[in-house]
């Protein structure tokens, strides 16, 4: 009955369809990007490398995860364990633990692990979403040492009613399921988004033999996801905003299995809450900005083969106050403080936890006339459990030279404070833990040529970051692993982006080029050679084509991943791997409503690889499904 309902509510929507009258303008799907007003969010963008995700991308993922879409852009590494499952991300050599991923404005990393799962942020929540690169400790806190996933929510301020919806279903028997809702009367804007993914994740890929490649099917990697996502913005006066945000989301996933270990029937629930209320007011000269949140959050793990079952719950609530004032002649300064405390439970912790984080910021911002040259100096002192002090400080430029050619730079001292799995876990948690600390310095080239049908935008960056006390954990005497502060790693490369994108009436091209060249290594203390760090990839890059005509859309994504070294002696090694996806799409007009209906052919060339040792991932594979759009424009009656 489920097979036949999925495919009868397609065939409906084909049918509708026909109705339609194909589109004569290359008409878009309204997936307008956020404003940004937030002013450490546009201090800690402006003078950092950054990979934005366009609207475009955006729409070719709205029923997928932030792994799925991170994994094709390929400008940051990405772990993933399967389709739908575990996914970690981290920048330029680091960990997971030290790339902080902010929801409009507010770290939502895990503070028992130290990270966000990636796999559990749905794609059509989030109308503004990007990479930020380089030393911003100094904005974010602890877990910011190479860069930050900014990720805003805010509804679309426009006037009227906007309906979205879009379904998909896979050859991996995935089904999924999104809608948005955005309303607005001139004084109250209202975004709802839902989500609904019902995933099989049945998929093949090939076993190494000791004669052959044998094909095999993973049976054990199913996800069941409900999750939705409010968002108010509220006018009180011209000058001031009251916003209210709503995350809620439940989700069941099995456990994949390994390629060589014998099955096991484990299975984790992700349970989250999240709500945030800020309020904005903005004056001649300055601008007051304050958040309040509440996190309740739950991890369940249950081993069914090995009888195990850990239940870890933690409850986090944070006040963030920011002040800016405008001195005049350029010059910015603004400060504030950010206080969070995190409780957290546990089963292989002995009491209830807590990680207490006091901080205070400060910068100091000078933009010349016609923004010539931008120059940000910033610091912060945090405060962790009320005895571990950590100051970080840092500075950004950036000479726009010509209009064609612009310099950029920054410098910083980065920290990490350990988490309460690092200090706590029993057995295993090490409380004399110091915290990892370090610096990071950059600098960017950026070219741009705009020409009357072609525009090329190139930027080249070189980076560096040194961190000591680098946390592993390794196994004890006792046979319990344990985190000790082991290693000095030293991650430094080059990166490159290039975007090429021609428009003529209604034909549009473009080219975007991501290439990394990483070398992230690491000296122990009883080793005298440098070896790369683990699950690294020295060279790594991604090069997306679109091509648009009237109502038709192509785009093509080929990503590259080189060797990951699996031991710190780099002696075992993933092998690399190149993908090639596919995707086409035709979008229709019918009266008030769009209509997009799209097919993607994913690993074309039918590559076996593995982004995690022991768990393979999908050989070719399918998708199809459509979105659909409804607009009802209203006039703004207010005198």
């Amino acid at each position: 009955m489920m097979f036949r309902a999925k495919y009868s509510l397609v065939a409906g929507f084909l049918l509708v369809c026909l109705f339609c009258k194909a589109q004569q303008k290359g008409d878009t799907l309204l997936l307008n990007e956020v404003n940004v007003t937030d002013y450490r969010i546009k201090k800690s963008t402006e003078n950092f490398v950054q990979v934005k995700i366009d609207s475009a991308t955006q729409s070719a993922f709205l029923t997928s995860n932030l792994s799925q879409l991170m994994i094709q852009q390929n400008g940051t590494l990405v772990k993933a364990y399967s389709p739908g499952n575990i996914a970690s991300l981290s920048i330029r050599g680091s960990t997971a633990q030290q790339t902080a991923v902010i929801w409009n404005g507010m770290n939502i990393n895990n503070p028992m692990l130290g990270q966000a799962d990636i796999s559990l942020l749905p794609v059509g929540f989030f109308n503004s979403m990007s990479i930020q690169k380089g030393a911003l400790s100094g904005y974010w806190g602890s877990g910011a040492m190479a860069g930050v996933l900014n990720l805003q929510s805010n509804p679309q301020q426009i006037m009227g009613l906007m309906v979205q919806a879009s379904t998909s279903y896979s050859s991996l028997q995935n089904s999924v399921q999104w809608a948005s809702v955005n309303f607005s009367t001139g004084k109250l804007f209202s975004s709802t988004k839902l989500l609904g993914d019902f995933s099989q994740n049945k998929y093949q890929y090939y076993k190494n033999t000791d004669t052959s490649l044998v094909k095999q099917t993973q049976q054990h990697a199913q996800t069941n996801q409900l999750a939705l996502l409010q968002d108010f913005l509220y006018n009180i006066k011209a000058n001031q905003q009251l916003g209210l945000h709503i995350w809620l989301q439940n989700v069941d996933r099995q456990m994949p299995y390994t390629i060589s270990a014998l099955p096991q029937d484990a299975k984790q629930t992700d349970k989250t809450f999240r709500t945030m209320l800020d309020w904005k007011v903005n004056q001649r000269k300055n601008t007051f900005t304050t958040k309040l949140a509440f996190f309740n959050e739950a991890l369940i793990y249950n081993n069914i083969t090995d009888a195990i079952y850990s239940n870890s719950t933690f409850k986090t609530f944070a006040l963030d106050v920011d002040l800016q004032h405008k001195i005049g002649k350029g010059f910015v300064i603004s400060g504030g403080t950010s206080n969070m405390l995190s409780l957290a439970n546990s089963p292989n912790y002995v009491t209830q936890k807590q990680l207490l984080r006091d901080a205070l910021f400060e910068n100091i911002s000078w933009n010349s006339k016609r923004d010539f040259f931008v120059a940000n100096i910033y610091a912060r002192q945090e405060l962790f459990n009320s005895s571990v002090f950590i100051p970080t400080e840092g500075a950004t430029t950036t000479l726009n030279i010509f209009k064609w050619l612009a310099w950029k730079a920054n410098a910083g001292t980065v920290f990490r404070y350990p988490t309460l799995n690092d200090l706590y876990w029993n057995p295993g948690g090490n409380p004399n833990l110091k915290p990892e600390q370090g610096h990071s310095e950059e600098t960017s080239l950026l070219i741009k040529r705009q020409g009357k049908n072609v525009s090329i935008n190139v930027t080249g960056t070189i980076f560096s970051r040194d961190i000591h006390n680098w946390i592993m954990w390794v196994p004890g005497k006792d046979g319990n692993w344990s985190p000790i502060n082991i290693l000095h790693v030293w991650s430094r490369g080059v990166e490159t982006n290039t975007e090429v994108v021609y428009k003529n009436n209604k034909f549009k091209t473009s080219l975007n080029v991501l290439t990394n060249y990483i070398l992230s290594t690491s000296l122990p203390v009883n080793n005298n050679q440098y070896t790369q760090m683990m699950y690294v990839p020295m060279y790594s890059g991604s090069a997306i084509f679109m091509a648009e005509y009237k109502n038709w859309m192509l785009r093509a994504a080929y990503t590259y991943t080189g060797y990951r070294y699996l031991s710190s002696d780099n002696y075992n090694y993933l092998t690399p791997y190149n993908l090639f996806d596919i995707r086409a799409a035709r979008t229709f007009t019918c009266k008030t409503f769009l209509v997009n209906i799209f097919v993607e052919v994913n690993n074309l060339l039918n590559e076996n690889y593995q982004s995690i040792t022991q768990y393979g991932m999908p050989l070719r594979n399918y998708k199809a499904g459509l979105i659909i759009q409804y607009y009802k424009p209203i006039k703004n009656n207010r005198t």
